[in-house]
């Protein structure tokens, strides 16, 4: 299918006469998004502001099918800040959780031993009884 990319810059709209000949509407949502990230470095340079700017995807008859602000650049690229801090955060209090619960193990194991080593003491003893009984 062939999506058109019209550019509106506030109230002006500049349609896009060649349009590009993709397989899906999130194909061109991708394709404007790339779009919109490469031009926003350059309107920055000549002192326009990305900000008032969209690209407005048509298909074939005209119809739009979504809009695309270029503000979106902006928050995809702040996003990725927050979940991933988040995310660390998250992994360093699952990993003291699991150092904590490692130390744990290794107490209850020493104290298993020990119990088992007192156990077996025991054992000993009564069979020691046991024997001089008979």
């Amino acid at each position: 299918m062939r999506y058109y990319f019209d550019l509106r810059v506030g109230p002006t709209l500049s349609p896009d006469e060649i349009g590009l000949d993709l397989p899906d509407v999130e194909t061109a949502y991708l394709e404007a998004f790339k779009a919109a990230q490469e031009m926003w470095s350059e309107l920055l340079a000549e002192g326009s502001d990305p900000l008032i700017r969209s690209f407005e995807i048509a298909d074939e008859r005209g119809q739009i099918l979504l809009t695309l602000p270029f503000r979106e650049v902006l928050e995809r690229t702040r996003k990725p800040t927050a979940p991933l801090s988040k995310l660390r955060q998250s992994l360093e209090s699952e990993l003291e959780k699991r150092r904590r619960l490692m130390a744990s193990l290794r107490e209850n194991i020493k104290n298993t031993r020990t119990r088992i080593g007192a156990a077996n003491k025991t054992l000993d003893r009564t069979r020691g009884m046991l024997k001089r009984e008979r």
